[in-house]
């Protein structure tokens, strides 16, 4: 059988200064008789990631294609070892690619966190056995919190625990809720939450009750904007800020047909007037002062659903939710892995210098 080889070498080439010492440095390669050095182990992960998350699958792949005797027990230790030495090269060739865009000067030294979670599946089940709950540093690509829940566990943002003073939170739809907002106030943190029609009731500084979409009638196609108003918390008023921008009607069209999937799935019947209103615009609540615009927010918050883009290509693409168990440093070191796997070939097709075995 053939050896990793073709190909290889090119991956290697896209390997960051250090890579090698730094396998060292976080204790993934140790004196070993079969792991000599760095190209070991990145292939002994390249195996384990493409093989579906087996550990004696990739114990026999190695023994055939590398002549890597490892048998199952170490190739789940050293895979559970790599956890952070794959975080850095995935980090690092997305630095060096241009895949990992730099923070705005605006955000000066704002932390970035983007949450989302993803139902998970064990390897051979049909059904979300899971999910995955996690909180990502944008502009470092580093996983700040992550939890593990039953499937029908819901997304909220008290679940996170790791967030600061100097924080930006952005999250979809799931997170833009009251107790979304007051709890990022309560943290002393900012907030960036996408809202979905209805979310919660909007007010003046009247406290009379305001439909949030008459602020934006006005708008043309990528026209942003921005008011502040309120919601209740009792009988409390607080502020808030909302942002919004006009779609383009390819977006908007788009928009629909995935409102149709989503009522079709969860028996909702036809397209709703609100649901054909709020499609036309997306819209955030915000806890960002007027002097950074809207333009500025809604950038941002543009960048966290080509992050999200990019998650749900590794789903489709690298099976990214085949997670292989609930041990955490085991999905560590997948999350990683796959992330790693999507950055090098996002890096190799864009650079084009990944070309097909002419054989």
């Amino acid at each position: 059988m053939k050896k990793i080889g073709y190909g290889f070498e090119k991956i290697i080439e896209l390997m960051p200064e250090g890579w090698e010492e730094k396998a060292k440095e976080t204790g993934a390669i140790k004196r070993s008789r079969q792991i000599k050095n760095a190209e070991d182990l990145l292939k002994v992960n390249l195996l384990y990631l493409t093989s579906g998350g087996s550990f004696g699958k990739t114990s026999a792949m190695l023994k055939l294609t590398e002549d890597i005797r490892l048998n199952k027990n170490a190739v789940y230790e050293r895979i559970n070892k790599s956890g952070e030495w794959l975080k850095w090269l995935c980090t690092n060739i997305c630095r060096n690619t241009d895949l990992i865009a730099e923070p705005p000067e605006w955000l000066k030294e704002k932390r970035v966190c983007l949450l989302d979670a993803s139902d998970e599946s064990m390897n051979g089940s049909k059904k979300a056995d899971y999910r995955l709950h996690y909180m990502v540093e944008l502009f470092q690509l580093k996983l700040v919190e992550m939890h593990l829940t039953e499937a029908k566990e819901g997304e909220k943002l008290s679940r996170f625990n790791e967030i600061g003073k100097k924080d930006i939170i952005m999250g979809d739809r799931a997170y833009g809720t009251i107790k979304g907002i007051e709890y990022a106030i309560e943290k002393e943190a900012d907030y960036i939450f996408r809202l979905k029609a209805k979310s919660f009731n909007f007010y003046d500084e009247s406290e009379n009750a305001v439909e949030l979409t008459k602020y934006f009638a006005d708008l043309g196609e990528k026209d942003s904007t921005s008011v502040n108003l309120y919601y209740k918390v009792g009988k409390e008023l607080k502020p808030v800020r909302i942002c919004a921008i006009r779609k383009t009607v390819e977006a908007e069209q788009n928009g629909i047909r995935q409102i149709k999937k989503s009522n079709s799935k969860k028996m909702r019947g036809k397209v709703s007037d609100l649901q054909e209103i709020y499609n036309k615009y997306i819209i955030v609540a915000t806890s960002l002062p007027d002097e950074i615009t809207d333009s500025y927010i809604l950038e941002l918050y543009r960048l966290r659903w080509q992050i999200e883009l990019v998650f749900k290509r590794f789903k489709s693409i690298f099976h990214y939710d085949e997670m292989p168990s609930k041990s955490e440093k085991s999905v560590y070191a997948f999350f990683y892995g796959k992330l790693l796997i999507a950055a090098i070939c996002e890096a190799l097709v864009n650079q084009g210098r990944f070309s097909p075995n002419p054989k």
